[in-house]
C-alpha cells in the first residue's frame, strides 16, 4: 500500500491475495464468473483469480457540473459541489465542465432547447442538448455569437423552447 492514489490505469490479476482500497479511492472488481462490483475505501478486499481496476475520480466545484454518459445511453448531469468514480462497467464517459458565470445584469444568454411534444407513456422527453446557444451581451455594445446547430432525428414532433437567463447568476445546462 503506497502513499499516492491509484486510478484507472491500475489494473491487475489477483490469482490470490487482497488489495486496500484507501479512503478517497474506488475499485471494479471483477469475479472468476465475471460478476462485477463496486468497492469504495476505506476497505480491505481479498480476492480469488479476480480482475481489479481502479476508478479515476472526478470532482466538481460550485460552480463546475459533471456529465456522465452511461453504458445504456442515458446522460446524467451532476452537479457540484459533487463526485464521482469513472467506472467502465457502467459509464461510457465521464467529464468535468465550468458553468457560465454573468457577471453584471447587463449580460444574457439566450437557450433554445427542443423538446418532444409526445413520448411513450405520456412522459415528456427533454433533450440534453442545447440547439442553438448563447448570445451574451456585455455593457460595451460587443456581442459574441456562438452556435452550434445539433439535428436530432425523433419520431415525435418535437417544440424548441426559447429561455433567457440574465446576470448576475451563474449558469449550467441543465436537462
Amino acid at each position: 500500500m503506497g502513499l499516492t492514489f491509484r486510478s484507472g490505469d491500475y489494473i491487475r490479476h489477483v490469482s490470490f491475495g487482497g488489495r486496500t482500497i484507501k479512503d478517497g479511492e474506488a475499485a471494479a472488481i471483477w469475479n472468476v464468473n465475471g460478476v462485477h462490483k463496486q468497492i469504495i475505501g476505506p476497505k480491505r478486499k481479498w480476492m480469488y483469480n479476480s480482475t481489479i481496476r481502479f476508478l479515476t475520480r472526478h470532482k466538481a466545484e460550485s460552480h463546475q457540473y459533471i456529465r456522465v454518459a452511461h453504458r445504456n445511453g442515458n446522460v446524467q448531469y451532476i452537479y457540484g459541489p459533487s463526485e464521482l468514480y469513472m467506472n467502465p462497467a457502467l459509464h461510457d464517459s465521464v467529464e468535468v465542465y465550468d458553468g457560465i458565470k454573468l457577471k453584471s445584469n447587463s449580460e444574457c444568454i439566450i437557450v433554445y432547447e427542443k423538446k418532444s411534444a409526445q413520448c411513450k407513456k405520456g412522459v415528456t422527453e427533454s433533450f440534453d442538448k442545447v440547439i442553438s446557444t448563447a448570445v451574451l451581451a456585455s455593457d460595451t455594445d460587443t456581442t459574441e455569437a456562438t452556435e452550434s446547430k445539433i439535428s436530432i432525428n425523433h419520431p415525435y414532433e418535437t417544440i424548441t423552447q426559447k429561455r433567457e437567463i440574465r446576470g448576475p447568476s451563474f449558469f449550467t445546462f441543465r436537462k
